[in-house]
């Protein structure tokens, strides 16, 4: 066995034993998938009681170790968005999701008084009015830090369904001087369906044609296009990818900095592509994307290259990481629990029934993503300026 699997097969027999020591003796893990380096599923560990300090370093040593981890058997219908919320707050500050404001762009232009969405207009709400007495959202889902992922707007047993194609390949706000750190995901409802000829959930769903530049790789769309059709969560691994490249290539990618912004128009600020982790030193590609977020927000720019010489760049290392060696798709169960790095991943959003006429089409999961150094101890000591700085909205999460 070589030095480095050496060094690996230690690391995941020490977690494991801390797992059994701060927990249960019953708490253990499995791999995620067994192809995979990436991802552990933990078993054992009740996620609506507090952690102590060292229960949280545990956490945070086991996402910096495996970059998914995913908590099954979380108490549905007794676990409440309070209980994810909390443990956000170990892993970062908490963001607010602009969609839960009646006037995010007023505020943004004028500094207008935020207000939340009122009641009915809230996605709770709206959930809730899909199939009464048929699906209901938990306790917590009004919560400004809270984003409801969901098909169940809109949709009802007389309401045509609808389909969507998957997302571009991306980490979550990446475009801000502080970048989002970890995005978690609580599940409540999963489709079950099987309807399509493939005896998938949904068809496979293209994009129309521009979704991706027009000059791209035919190889590299391939792998792009490439999605689960059961309302899976696509991830891919840029901790293995990067340390899969020969030394000279990685040597090279250390220096590259590149220009992140929000608009095109924004002077932006440079960042190191590759990310090293402060606390393990392990580097990975931090988004590695070109058109990392479509249209909405400016692609990166590598320091010294023009556009189309970052693109090309660019892509060949997308190209890399989206290889099949990397890729891994979650496919969600009610009452998961599923943390990630945006460090260390890239994950897309794959092609969905956006709009049902039965229960068993619904997808209904809850989004927590936060930001800045992990604590172990809360309630989290994030000075006002720092939270002025960073979170916006403007939020401070006291669980």
């Amino acid at each position: 066995m070589g030095t480095s699997s050496s060094i690996l097969k230690n690391q995941k027999e020490t977690l494991e034993a801390r797992l059994k020591e701060l927990f249960d003796e019953k708490a253990y893990s499995t791999a995620l998938d067994k192809d995979q380096r990436m991802g552990r599923r933990i078993h054992g560990v009740d996620l609506k009681k507090p952690l102590n300090p060292e229960q949280a370093i545990l956490m945070i040593d086991l996402l910096d170790h495996y970059s998914i981890i995913s908590f099954p058997e979380q108490g549905q219908p007794t676990f409440e968005l309070g209980f994810l919320e909390r443990l956000a707050n170990h892993f970062g500050a908490p963001l607010p999701h602009p969609k839960n404001y009646a006037n995010y762009v007023e505020f943004k232009k004028s500094g207008e008084e935020l207000k939340l969405l009122p009641k009915d207009k809230q996605t709770r709400s709206l959930c809730d009015k899909a199939f009464p007495g048929n699906i209901k959202c938990i306790d917590g889902a009004e919560s400004p830090a809270v984003y409801v992922v969901t098909n169940l707007p809109g949709s009802g047993k007389n309401e045509e369904e609808q389909l969507a194609s998957g997302l571009h390949w991306h980490t979550d706000i990446e475009f801000e001087p502080v970048p989002l750190s970890t995005s978690m995901f609580y599940v409540q409802c999963v489709p079950i369906s099987r309807e399509h000829q493939n005896g998938t959930w949904v068809p496979d769903v293209r994009p129309a044609d521009g979704f991706y530049h027009p000059d791209s790789n035919k190889d590299l769309n391939s792998r792009r296009f490439d999605l689960p059709l059961n309302g899976e969560t696509a991830y891919a691994d840029t901790a293995s990818a990067f340390e899969d490249l020969p030394k000279e290539k990685q040597k090279e990618l250390e220096k590259t900095q590149v220009r992140r912004r929000l608009r095109v128009s924004d002077a932006g600020w440079l960042t190191p592509l590759v990310y090293r982790n402060p606390r393990t030193g392990r580097q990975s590609l931090h988004s590695p994307v070109w058109a990392s977020r479509g249209k909405n927000v400016a692609p990166v720019q590598i320091d010294g290259f023009s556009e189309t010489q970052t693109r090309e760049y660019l892509d060949e290392l997308e190209a890399h990481v989206l290889q099949q060696k990397y890729r891994y798709d979650h496919l969600h169960q009610p009452g998961d629990v599923t943390i990630w790095s945006n460090f260390a991943t890239l994950h897309n959003a794959p092609p969905v029934k956006s709009k049902i006429c039965s229960p068993e089409d619904a997808r209904l999961m809850y989004r927590i993503s936060c930001k800045g150094e992990p604590s172990y101890h809360l309630p989290r000591k994030d000075t006002d300026e720092w939270l002025a700085a960073n979170i916006s909205p403007p939020y401070q999460s006291n669980i």
